[in-house]
């Protein structure tokens, strides 16, 4: 029988295996460092091509669904079946088990016209994401907050929420192309984010003379859409007995989110006055000084008692204690003279 190795053996000679010389690794040369960089940079300009030829697609796909309901719940339902039954290797039996449980949902109208808002905005949100030059898209973007604003029927989910959530960008892998753009709302059904993350920065640099009919427009856009909001919060409250009535507005009342920020009764006591002295900031930083100065000032003599009033009043203050004296003087001036 082989006698067995004691541990002293075994440990000398795992020792005297370390010391062998280890076998040198070869290292990239300078040339060969250098050529693979250049072959990354060839890929990266193949791969950037793909993914805006992807994304331009994609947008185009969202466009034309857009315009046609039949197209748009067709696009829905093929995105979820890709995402949630082909990817997922489950049996079209499963799908069409949930397609057929979709039924209402398919033939309801509020749906309808929210998912179609969702793609149009998708459409735009794609290219944005493209684009150095906002310009390029800002008339379309107009034009759809102010079909925005005139929307019949309370919002969904699909127009409520982020784009970059949605089963399109899942469907079609864009959640990280719209998700890192800074310069650009999200959320389809946020007017508010909208003019405040894209509108006014561009109008602020490229067309300061635009501002004001733009913060008119968005005061009139928003005041639409709270008004509808509110039509249809008091029709679903016709003909409930007055407890039905209690709990209705209890759930009305704790309604968060975007959703709860559009409250009427808020809306006019607190959201209204911020839009109408953000619009006046602007008119003072960079439309005129002067005008801006004294329309401010009216404005928080009117307001010293509102719940805003302090918060009026230090803005305000604060500007004017941050000009120089020579820039002051000259409002100083115009306001003496008058």
């Amino acid at each position: 029988m082989r006698a067995m190795k004691s541990p002293a053996t075994l440990l000398l000679a795992f020792v005297a295996t370390c010391s062998l010389p280890a076998i040198q690794a070869a290292e990239l040369t300078p040339a060969q460092v250098e050529s693979i960089k250049e072959q990354i940079k060839v890929m990266r300009e193949t791969l950037d091509g793909h993914l805006s030829q992807r994304n331009s697609s994609a947008g185009q796909i969202f466009t034309q669904a857009a315009s046609d309901p039949k197209a748009a719940m067709t696009l829905y339902l093929d995105c979820h079946k890709v995402v949630n039954y082909d990817r997922e290797g489950r049996p079209e039996s499963d799908f069409r088990a949930w397609k057929d449980g979709q039924e209402d949902r398919i033939k309801d109208d509020q749906f309808l016209e929210s998912l179609m808002i969702q793609l149009r905005y998708l459409a735009l949100s794609c290219q944005a994401a493209e684009t150095q030059e906002i310009e390029s898209i800002f008339g379309s973007l107009m034009t759809y907050v102010d079909g925005l604003s005139r929307l019949q029927e309370m919002p969904t989910n699909a127009i409520t929420s982020s784009v970059a959530n949605s089963i399109f960008a899942e469907r079609y892998n864009l959640d990280g192309l719209l998700s890192n753009n800074n310069n650009w709302e999200s959320v389809p059904f946020n007017i508010g984010g909208i003019y405040d993350k894209t509108i006014l920065p561009y109008l602020r640099d490229k067309q300061p003379e635009a501002l004001m009919n733009a913060w008119d427009k968005r005061i009139e856009q928003q005041s639409r859409i709270v008004a509808m909001i509110e039509e249809r919060k008091q029709e679903a409250l016709r003909g409930l007995d007055r407890d039905q009535e209690r709990r209705a507005r209890g759930n009305q009342d704790r309604q968060g989110g975007m959703m709860g920020d559009l409250d009427q009764d808020d809306y006019i006591a607190r959201t209204l006055p911020k839009l109408k002295w953000a619009k006046l900031k602007d008119h003072f930083l960079y439309v005129d000084e002067v005008m801006g100065a004294k329309a401010m000032l009216d404005f928080v003599q009117e307001h010293i008692t509102h719940e805003l009033g302090e918060e009026f009043f230090n803005e305000f203050s604060d500007l004017i204690d941050g000009m120089n004296a020579g820039e002051s003087s000259a409002i100083d001036g115009e306001f003496e003279s008058n």
